[in-house]
C-alpha cells in the first residue's frame, strides 16, 4: 500500500539521495514544492512529489544537466522523460545480465 505523505528520511533513503540535496533542490526548483506543516519545518512529500524527485535526480545525475536546463525540462513532457529513464534503467539491466552471463563462461 502506498503511503499518502513520506517523511524528508524516507524520501532519501528511497532514492538514495541525501537529505540537504532535497533541501537544495526545493529551493531552486520551483515544480518542487513538498506540504509543511504550519509554523514547522517538517517536509512531507507525496507519491507525485517522489516521482519528480526520481525525474530531478536522472536528469542531474544521471544526464548531468545543468539546473536551470533541469527546470526548464521538467516544463516540458514528462512522459518523455520517463521514457529515457526507463530505457537507460532497462540498458542498465540488459548490461548486468549479459556480464552475469559471461562471468559464467
Amino acid at each position: 500500500m502506498e503511503k499518502v505523505y513520506y517523511k524528508i528520511s524516507e524520501v532519501s533513503e528511497m532514492l538514495e539521495v541525501p537529505a540537504s540535496k532535497l533541501r537544495y533542490w526545493e529551493r531552486v526548483i520551483p515544480q518542487l514544492s513538498p506540504h509543511k506543516q504550519a509554523g514547522k519545518t517538517r517536509r512531507f512529500y507525496t507519491p507525485e512529489d517522489v516521482e519528480l524527485l526520481r525525474r530531478i535526480k536522472f536528469l542531474r545525475e544521471e544526464q548531468n544537466l545543468p539546473i536551470e536546463v533541469v527546470i526548464a525540462t521538467l516544463n516540458t513532457d514528462a512522459s518523455a522523460i520517463d521514457k529515457r529513464m526507463n530505457t537507460i534503467e532497462l540498458l542498465q539491466q540488459l548490461r548486468q545480465e549479459l556480464v552475469e552471463i559471461r562471468n559464467k563462461i
